[in-house]
């Protein structure tokens, strides 16, 4: 997690289960606002710049995130922010807001309907509310600590692999190629094109939205930055799923670097064991 998030742990220093719920109101309000915005830059035309990192970033990006902290602020004024856009603001508050405007930007450039939008929060370090808001498909995700994730009005809970059922009938989602490389794990990627019938490209939050809703069996995302993923754990958990956080390094890059598992316990638990190089 963010070194901006950290502080006193423990179940006790949570928010409790009403605060959460006005909190989780309040982001799902911040979504459907975002979405507005989103598909109206859609009508109108989009531009974009290339930056430092020599990745892309849109007019929309910029806005979205503008949008989000000014509402932010105007509410929890004492709340941190930190968003991938812009500056972090109040940096050692206990709960911090986590934004990426829009995850799969290149797919928003491209307008392959796959990218989304990720508001996290995160309070003494641990992640307690999230929302994926996916608008070229209508559809939200969100959820909260205690209080379930749901996919616009319904419920997900994510059933894990029967007994007599194999893994291969399931279908593992990665990230991008260059992901695994990034991470050092190129072997890993190999090994599964090698042993899965069935290893498919879904990146991005979109990704995550499908192990979410039990339509693949896992999803393994290397060397993402904490907004890519701030939302993630707290939904995986919530519907079901087994979820693996593997920080490798918090301070190489604003933004920090880190490794996902999750899905399906069972898929899971196969998936990890080759990611540690353990025998099956």
């Amino acid at each position: 997690m963010s070194q901006a998030s950290k502080g006193k742990s423990g179940s006790d220093a949570l928010p409790a289960r009403e605060e959460l719920a006005g909190l989780l109101e309040k982001a799902r309000q911040l979504s459907a606002q975002t979405r507005c915005l989103i598909d109206q830059a859609l009508a109108r035309g989009i531009s974009h710049r290339l930056k430092a990192d020599s990745t892309f970033v849109t007019d929309v990006d910029l806005a979205v995130e503008e949008h989000v902290r000014s509402a932010l602020s105007g509410w929890f004024p004492s709340h941190g922010i930190l968003g991938e856009e812009f500056d972090a603001c109040n940096p050692d508050a206990d709960y911090q807001w986590i934004i990426d405007p829009i995850d799969g930007t290149r797919s928003l450039r491209h307008r392959v309907p796959l990218f989304g939008t990720i508001l996290a929060l995160h309070v003494r370090g641990q992640p307690v509310l999230g929302v994926i808001d996916l608008p070229g498909l209508k559809r939200c995700y969100s959820g909260a600590l205690g209080l379930g994730t749901w996919c616009n009005g319904r419920r997900l809970q994510v059933a894990d692999l029967a007994r007599d059922d194999t893994l291969e009938q399931e279908i593992l989602s990665i990230g991008e190629r260059a992901q695994f490389h990034k991470a050092g794990k190129a072997d890993v990627l190999e090994h599964l094109y090698r042993s899965h019938p069935s290893v498919r490209t879904y990146c991005d939050c979109f990704g995550h939205c499908l192990a979410l809703e039990g339509s693949v069996g896992a999803m393994i995302d290397p060397d993402l930055r904490l907004w890519d993923v701030a939302a993630t754990p707290v939904l995986a958990r919530e519907a079901g799923c087994s979820f693996h956080w593997l920080r490798r390094d918090e301070k190489s890059r604003k933004g920090g670097c880190y490794d996902v598992v999750f899905g399906k316990p069972r898929v899971v638990d196969w998936v990890m064991r080759l990611w540690n190089r353990q025998p099956f």
